[in-house]
This record gives structure tokens, sequence and C-alpha cells, in this order.
């Protein structure tokens, strides 16, 4: 019988503290059911105190939040214990990031992954509806796994969002590589540990004794393999996940057909693309006195950019650093706004090299503003040091992470919003930049490539080849140069997003999808 027949009530889980895109969606989305007359009931991460952007009670405000609290777990790793043994673990993560208390999946080893697994299952029992229709969980991990035991019969969805899958990719990619090169994940690891001085050496006599491809010896060479030693048993639990998740859901066509190809499903997932806020993602052009009185804000009275190994404000600026945002008339310098996290395939040194040959073209020159890097996180170098390196730190300005109310703003202070990731897995971002009338520049790859339209005279935005700092440098230089076109594709931004990613669209999508979910043994 389709759940729709009964009073519904739907519950989510979602492991991770609000961080990343993910949890903007799990907030709309629930908002929007509520809005509907729909019972929900959340469980999700939470780490820090109220005021902390990553405090769940303050994200998910108004939403009957049964938080999952991080902050023993990593508490006991700033003392140096292991944050995955806690009575309530830290949960890993789907990137590299450091040193820090959420290692990769593929640095946790089976016994704190059963560990992970029997607590979140302890949560969800403790906490979940008492009558629920249905379970939303988001991402693939051990989740499902503690699903199967705490909602068993009832139906089940689970959304990916792409960086899982990213993960499983480069898993099975570097399992393949070591048995090309005739060895075990655990010899690697051991063998070319990050501590070994002699690792390249040691790296360059496997590849040639395996006569491995150069691409092949190249990532044996710069892998950290100590982080992905366990790998095979993740993939195997994430297999177990996908059997476990109830109908599966992608964000986009390029999703749907990695996860089909990744997971080996007999079916490929239904396809849910996220949605705005419409009504809090608008135009408003911001009169140059406000717009420099927000500028004022964000970098001198209250900074919250950072320098590698220091916290938020580390990296603050003057009143003579907001002149220079001003040309030689005394009028404001065109704006660039990148937004997003420190990661590698958010192509942040790809930007700064296309901006650096951008400047030089064009008169006044632009500056570029730099919304987000979630605090202590990056992948690679710190872009603040590869400005420096590249003579454009006086053009760059770090505005840091700040909270997604501010965003509408943000966007509205820029002429373009320019994130060249490659292979993005859904990019919200993009879509609240149109609709703000502030047409975005991304590379032809991932979501991106199919929610903007790049050409034509329906055309929202630019979508250039990924990995191309000539390719991006020349976009810019031409997007800004002509101020008409910049206009037309900011009106037809706005009216592509109106009419195809409200989260009202969005939302009827998961009910249609709900209505056709089955009980999950």
């Amino acid at each position: 019988m389709p759940i729709t027949n009964h009073p519904m009530v739907v519950d989510t889980a979602i492991q991770f503290w609000p961080r990343g895109g993910s949890a903007q969606v799990v907030r709309y989305h629930l908002r929007e059911l509520n809005s509907r007359g729909i019972t929900t009931r959340l469980h999700a991460g939470s780490l820090g105190a109220p005021g902390d952007p990553s405090h769940a009670p303050a994200f998910y405000q108004g939403l009957d939040l049964h938080p999952y609290d991080h902050n023993d777990a990593r508490a006991a790793f700033e003392r140096g214990d292991n944050p995955q043994a806690a009575r309530w673990p830290f949960h890993p993560s789907y990137e590299d990031r450091g040193h820090c208390p959420d290692p990769l999946y593929s640095a946790v080893p089976p016994a704190d992954a059963d560990h992970l697994t029997r607590a979140w299952t302890r949560h969800l029992t403790t906490h979940r509806s008492p009558h629920p229709t249905l379970l939303h969980l988001h991402h693939l991990s051990h989740l499902q796994t503690s699903a199967h035991t705490a909602y068993r019969g009832i139906p089940r969805v689970t959304t990916l969002h792409g960086t899982e899958l990213k993960l499983l990719a480069g898993m099975q990619e570097r399992t393949r590589l070591a048995q090309r090169a005739q060895t075990s994940l655990t010899d690697l690891a051991h063998l070319l540990h990050s501590s070994n001085p002699h690792r390249h050496t040691e790296a360059a006599r496997i590849a040639k004794t395996a006569d491995l491809t150069d691409p092949d010896a190249s990532l044996l060479a710069n892998t950290a393999w100590e982080k992905w030693v366990h790998s095979e048993h993740w993939i195997r639990r994430l297999h177990q996940a996908a059997a476990h998740a109830g109908r599966l859901i992608t964000v986009s066509d390029h999703d749907q057909k990695l996860a089909t190809e990744l997971l080996h499903l007999s079916s490929a997932p239904s396809v849910v693309p996220n949605g705005v806020d419409t009504h809090t993602f608008q135009p408003h052009r911001l009169d140059p006195a406000v717009l420099l009185e927000h500028l004022r804000r964000w970098l001198v009275t209250d900074p919250q950019g950072w320098a590698p190994g220091e916290k938020p404000g580390s990296i603050r600026y003057t009143e003579r650093d907001l002149d220079r945002l001003h040309d030689e008339h005394g009028q404001l310098r065109p704006l660039l706004l990148w937004v997003g996290r420190f990661l590698d395939f958010k192509r942040v040194p790809v930007l700064l090299r296309a901006f650096a040959a951008a400047r030089t073209r064009l008169n006044p020159a632009p500056a570029l503003l730099m919304w987000g890097g979630y605090p202590g996180e990056y992948e690679g170098r710190h872009p603040a040091d590869i400005a420096a390196d590249l003579g454009i730190a006086d053009d760059v300005y770090f505005l840091g992470w700040r909270g997604h109310d501010e965003l509408p703003t943000g966007l509205n202070t820029a002429d373009l919003m320019v994130a060249p990731a490659v292979n993005e897995p859904f990019g919200m971002v993009y879509l609240e930049a149109m609709a703000c009338g502030t047409p975005p520049i991304a590379t032809a790859t991932g979501g991106p490539a199919r929610t903007i339209i790049g050409t034509g005279p329906h055309a929202t935005g630019w979508l250039i080849p990924p990995d191309s700092p000539d390719d991006l440098a020349h976009t810019l230089t031409a997007a800004l140069g002509d101020r008409q076109e910049l206009a037309r594709r900011a009106t037809n931004a706005r009216t592509h997003v109106e009419n195809t990613y409200s989260w009202a669209r969005t939302t009827d999508h998961y009910l249609n999808l709900y209505a056709t979910a089955h009980q999950t043994p």
C-alpha cells in the first residue's frame, strides 16, 4: 500500500554536523514538508556550542531535532585518544582533511566501523518517531546498516550527495592499483607511509618492478597509503549499505551514472535535483555605500578569514585594504565571488591562477572575494599561500566561513560567481547565485553542466573546460568586458531557477518517490 494512504511521519538521518550543502538540503526540505502539514523528525550530528556554525540545534532551529553530539569524541581526539572509539564516536570523512577527528573512511579499521554502526543503531533506536511511515537517509555510510536494525520494516530512501561516490571511486582505484603492483594495501601503507623519507625511491622501485604506467606510478608515489589501508573493507561495507538503503536517489544525472557503475546497480537511481529558496535568494542590487558597509563588516569589524593553523579572524583587513577595492575614480571595482570549501575538487588554485591573468587584462582590475573555507580544513596548499606566491594577495580577500543566512547578501555584492570545481556532485550555490541574478562561471562537468545554460538566447552563465586557467581567464575577461551580456544572463538566470529549481518543486519530486517506496526488510 502506498505510504500516502497513511498520516505521513518522515524521519530523516544525516550523520554529519552542519558543514556542507547536504545539511542545507535537509533543512530546506524538512521545512517544506512541515509547511505542508507533514510531521518530521531529524537525527543529525552536532558539534560545538550555540553560536558555532556546526551546532545543529541552531542550524536546524524550528525542526524536531534529536542531535548526535560529537563534542566528547572531539575532546578525546584533542587528548590524543581515538575519536572513533568514544562512546559516541566521531564520524569519518569522505575527504582527506589532514590531522582531524574525522579521518578518511578508508583509514578507519573494521573494529571502529562496527563501533560506529552500534552507536548510531543505539541513537536511532532511542530517538526514532514512535510510528514513522518513512525514513529518509542522506549519504551512503554505516548509517544504512544501523537503520536496517533500528527501522526494520519501515520504507526507506537514501539521497546520495556525491562525495561518497568520489571516495568509493578513489578506494576502488587504489585497490586495483595495489593489485597491478602485485602487493597489498597493508604493505603499501607500510612501505610508502607518509613518514618514510625514502617513500618516493621505494615507490619508483615498485612501479618499475610492476611495469606501471606513468599515471599509475604518479598515483602510487603521491598517495598517503596509510589513509587508504582499509579500502577493501569500506568498499564491501558501502555495497552492503546500498543493499539496506531502500530507494536510492542522486542529485544529478552525472551522479546517477556514477552510482550505477560503482555500486553495480541493476537499475539506475532516481534523480532529484536540489532546490533553492527563491524567496531568500533573489536579486537585490545594493547601493554602493550599503555594499561597502557589508564588506567592512565581513573584512574589518567581524573578520572570519583564517591562515593555516590559525583561528577564524587571523586574516583581517583595514580601512586601507577597503580603499583598494575602489578604482582611481573612487568607484568600486568589479567583484568576483568564490563560495565553497578548500577541497581539491573545488580547484581553487585554478581559480587563483586564472584571476592573476585576468586582472592584468581589465581596467579597472577586479577583486576576488573568497567566501568559505571551513575553519582548519584545506586540501593541498592553503589558498592564501598560493595567492601570495602569485603576487595577488592585495586583490584577494578572505571572508571566511559565514552563515548561510548571509550568503544572499554576499551573492548580491558580486558581478560574477566563479567556481571552477571539477565534477561537482550538484552545486547548490550555483543555483543560489543564479537566483540572486549573479551569473556563475563553472566547468562543463558534474552537476553544473546540467543546471547552467552556457550558450544561446537562454544562457544563464558560462561553462568552461575543466582544469584550464587560460580558458577561465579568457571567460572572466569577456564576461566583465560586456556589461550588457552580463545583465542579460543575470535576468535569464533568475527566471530559470524560479521555473525549475524551487524547493516546492524538489519536495514534489521527493513526495512522489516516497509514495512508491516499499517496506525494506
